[in-house]
């Protein structure tokens, strides 16, 4: 998955478990408010003119206005902001409606990234589609695997040229009596009808090496196959010895 995608998950995942959260201490704080239905008795208590006089003379009480110092259009800007979010805060049900919309505007896009992903094969390795001339139910001792191995080498298609390179080692074993060779039969089977020991190991390395790269979709290079080549022929080569 890569990181753009792995960021909005965690961005939206935050802003569930956050929404929860809040949502369920302003309904605790909702429950919890008590309607006071009782009266209260409200008498007027007169002040004298020279008792205020008195209070006016006091500096405690001397509430003259002072200047305001201008403050800076960055100061406005955070206030207005402040008084905003203040708002929204204290307003019915505000919070949870912008929440939702972003909720809704990122799960959209969530789903909008999974559609184009799959279209562009994101999520699925590159790889371009090689015609396979060969089935798997053709006898391999009827084809010059040679010759197709140094076709597939030229044209840079080593991925095909794996695949032929165990085709011909199927040939190998079943023209030195070693395996009997038939379409339904699955490497599997192969492995467990060898008797030789040494070829039984060698050869269900070759197998687990060519499924690896033939129907895991990986793409190598000419040094990858250069190696594996090796391997193969080096399979090969029991047979020659034993001849």
């Amino acid at each position: 998955m890569n990181n753009p995608f792995r960021i909005l998950v965690l961005i939206t995942w935050f802003l569930i478990l956050s929404g929860t959260k809040l949502f369920a201490a302003h309904t605790n704080e909702a429950d919890t408010l008590i309607l006071d239905k009782g009266q209260v008795e409200i008498y007027k208590k007169d002040i004298s003119k020279s008792r205020i006089e008195n209070y006016r003379q006091q500096k405690e009480f001397n509430y003259e206005f002072s200047e305001v110092e201008n403050i800076s259009l960055f100061d406005k800007i955070r206030l207005m902001l402040n008084r905003w979010y203040v708002f929204l805060v204290k307003s019915l049900g505000v919070v949870w409606f912008l929440r939702y919309i972003i909720l809704g505007g990122l799960l959209i896009l969530l789903i909008y990234i999974i559609i184009k992903s799959n279209s562009s094969g994101l999520f699925s390795p590159h790889q371009k589609i090689i015609n396979i001339p060969f089935a798997d139910d053709v006898n391999p001792e009827n084809v010059n695997w040679e010759e197709e191995i140094a076709k597939a080498v030229k044209m840079g298609e080593y991925r095909l040229a794996v695949r032929y390179q165990f085709l011909s080692s199927l040939k190998s074993l079943s023209k030195n009596n070693f395996i009997n060779w038939k379409a339904e039969k699955t490497n599997y089977d192969y492995i467990n009808e060898i008797k030789d020991q040494q070829v039984k190991t060698d050869f269900n390395k070759l197998s687990n090496l060519y499924e690896a790269v033939w129907y895991g979709n990986f793409s190598i290079i000419q040094d990858e196959y250069a190696l594996i080549g090796q391997d193969f022929e080096k399979f090969n080569s029991l047979f020659n010895t034993r001849n």
